[in-house]
């Protein structure tokens, strides 16, 4: 049940309290209505969403109110607060899991030969300089790389031809076949 509005919070003010990154624009923000009731509530009146959240639990402190207050509009259906949240979540796992400090595993020319070598199998080195724009000397200097690494093979049948490797086929394999299962061996 709705008890009696203390506080009137802006979704603006709200983001900015909390801390957390702004990801929505929305023509129609929520205003989340403190009251003194004991439960949180959505009401919808000519289609327009009234929050009223329950001051009962809520933090004093201004930043952890306003996470809370996210939080509970979030919990009570609104889509801006749920991208608010979730996005701050999903950059504390991001955080906790070291994705941030990762370095790419190819570099952005290697990414390029990776790239034509699987959709031209049995490529030369010739055919590569000229499908990714690069002199045949970084060619073959990549291309050695990436044998080396494993990304690629090369055939020592006259002149060299490249092919993913085995292993190289199998990491993007589910990714190229959505029917693919991560069980299949």
């Amino acid at each position: 049940m709705v008890g009696a509005i203390n506080e009137t919070w802006s979704f603006e003010k709200l983001v900015k309290l909390s801390g957390w990154r702004n990801v929505v624009t929305t023509n129609d923000p929520p205003t989340a209505l403190v009251h003194d009731g004991s439960a949180n509530e959505k009401i919808v009146t000519n289609g327009v969403a009234a929050y009223y959240i329950s001051q009962g639990d809520l933090p004093l402190e201004p930043r952890e109110r306003a996470r809370q207050l996210l939080q509970r509009l979030h919990d009570l259906g609104d889509w801006a607060a749920g991208e608010i949240v979730e996005r701050h979540r999903r950059d504390n796992e991001r955080l906790a899991s070291g994705y941030f400090d990762l370095k790419p595993r190819l570099t952005v020319h290697e990414m390029f030969v990776r790239r034509y070598v699987k959709r031209h199998p049995a490529s030369t080195a010739d055919d590569i300089s000229m499908g990714v724009s690069l002199e045949v000397a970084e060619v073959l200097a990549l291309t050695e790389e990436l044998c080396d690494r494993g990304v690629l093979v090369s055939s020592d049948h006259g002149e060299a031809r490249f092919e993913l490797s085995a292993s190289e086929e199998a990491r993007y394999r589910e990714f190229d076949d959505p029917t693919a299962s991560s069980s299949t061996p």
